[in-house]
């Protein structure tokens, strides 16, 4: 899917999104933007584009589409579904002039569920996709061709199963050096369910640079009492040692009392096998409140001393999810390696969107990241916080016998705060503050300040 291509997908994605914006019970926004500009940027770069439709939910047939465009990057999202089929398009762009590249990606997906008869062998769901990822820069360009299907069976009413097939192509351009790689795979599953005995088997083949490689996994659960589950799994490969794991779960909850429902307390312990070690773990998990979980856990590799923590916390706070987790990983003469995130999302008023974010360090490396859209809605106020946020911090070369030292951050990315409100039914005035950290000495920090009017249908 070169350029071309992926603008023939925005176009065509754009003309049914705007026969759509016509149809009955059809509600969305047009939002148009405009920032301040410095030199050497132009007009252009002053201009953002936002539209977003989507259906009632009245019909049979369900759409959406999203659109961004801007100087520094383009995208459009389609989404349709009738019936049993349903068809998405993703393509994007971005572009960074300070470095001269440009970056194209774009994916077609399309799944069908079929009508299942109530019993006997069945094709219960297709689905295929092609997808294209590309970058081009003076030295160098690079694009990879990417398509597949799958098809789901169901067998008996205990016997299900799936094949997958997929196949890709790498092309890489460099001055007088092309190279062309292309390789193939085909995987299946397997999967037996009666009561409380659950049994699978995936295996697959794959070709890869004239060579064929292949792996069967295995994996099997079973509830041996009401509040005991034993679960295990096998992988053999033609590239490594073969792998096992097993893996006991415990609903402990009536330690907290007779009269505790089941899902307070469970404990875990397992062990996993990878030639030439072992490590085993343990956890345990317990519901504070219908809106608090806390978890736990350890695990150790005796063969190079790893040692693991880990805990997380998930709740709802009103209308929103609120997830964290953190990690510490130990080994014998290196750095310990720590890593934190948190993430929050809500679906219902007042509060909308997603947000994670997350920071590792281990020694004088460090990494942060924040992304996401979130706001709020309330009244004829609307905030919305949309952040793209990357920042990375790596030691700088030891000299004259001194240690290494923190070498300088690099942030890369955007931030960006709207509020809009509404001074007539569908019409809102907005004002907004966009962050831009510079990355290279072209194109330095800035803060731009914009003001624009939305349309709500």
């Amino acid at each position: 899917m070169p350029t071309a291509s992926v603008g023939a997908a925005a176009r065509l994605a754009l003309c049914g999104v705007f026969a759509l914006a016509g149809h009955a019970g059809a509600s969305g926004e047009f939002h148009v933007r405009f920032y301040s500009v410095q030199a050497p940027q132009t007009f252009l770069d002053a201009v953002n584009v936002q539209f977003r439709i989507q259906s009632s939910g009245g019909g049979t047939a369900q759409y959406g589409a999203d659109l961004l465009a801007d100087t520094r990057q383009q995208s459009v999202t389609a989404r349709y579904s009738s019936g049993r089929n349903a068809v998405q398009v993703q393509a994007r762009r971005q572009v960074d002039r300070a470095r001269d590249t440009t970056a194209l990606s774009g994916t077609v997906s399309y799944s069908y569920s079929p009508t299942v008869a109530p019993s006997g062998v069945a094709i219960s769901s297709v689905s295929t996709y092609y997808a294209y990822s590309g970058s081009e820069s003076p030295a160098q360009s690079t694009q990879v061709h990417t398509g597949g299907a799958t098809m789901g069976v169901r067998f008996t009413d205990t016997l299900t199963g799936s094949v997958t097939g997929s196949a890709t192509q790498v092309g890489v351009r460099a001055g007088t050096f092309s190279s062309d790689q292309r390789s193939a795979s085909l995987s299946g599953a397997l999967n037996y369910r009666r009561k409380s005995l659950s049994v699978s088997a995936s295996p697959s083949v794959s070709v890869a640079d004239g060579k064929t490689r292949w792996s069967v996994g295995a994996s099997a659960q079973a509830a041996l009492r009401d509040d005991l589950t034993l679960s295990g799994t096998a992988t053999v490969t033609s590239t490594s040692p073969a792998t096992a794991s097993a893996d006991l779960q415990y609903d402990a909850s009536a330690l907290l009392g007779s009269g505790t429902p089941r899902g307070k307390l469970s404990v875990g312990a397992g062990v996993s096998v990878t030639p030439p070690g072992y490590t085993v773990s343990g956890r345990v998990r317990t519901t504070v409140s219908p809106n608090l979980s806390l978890g736990g856990s350890a695990s150790v590799t005796p063969a190079t001393r790893d040692v693991t923590y880990a805990a997380d916390a998930s709740g709802k706070l009103g209308s929103v999810y609120i997830t964290a987790n953190t990690s510490l990983t130990t080994r014998p003469n290196a750095d310990p390696a720590l890593s934190v995130g948190a993430s929050v999302s809500s679906q219902a008023a007042p509060m909308f969107g997603s947000l994670s974010a997350g920071y590792r360090r281990q020694g004088l490396n460090q990494s942060a990241y924040a992304s996401g859209t979130f706001g709020y809605r309330g009244g004829n106020l609307d905030l919305t916080t949309t952040l793209a946020l990357n920042a990375t911090q790596h030691a700088g070369p030891a000299s004259g016998g001194l240690p290494a030292a923190p070498g300088p951050w690099q942030l890369s990315g955007s931030a960006d705060l709207t509020a809009a409100y509404a001074v007539q039914k569908n019409f809102d005035v907005s004002a907004s503050v966009r962050y831009e950290p510079g990355s290279s000495a072209t194109t330095p920090t800035r803060l731009r300040y914009g003001a624009g009017l939305r349309y709500r249908f």
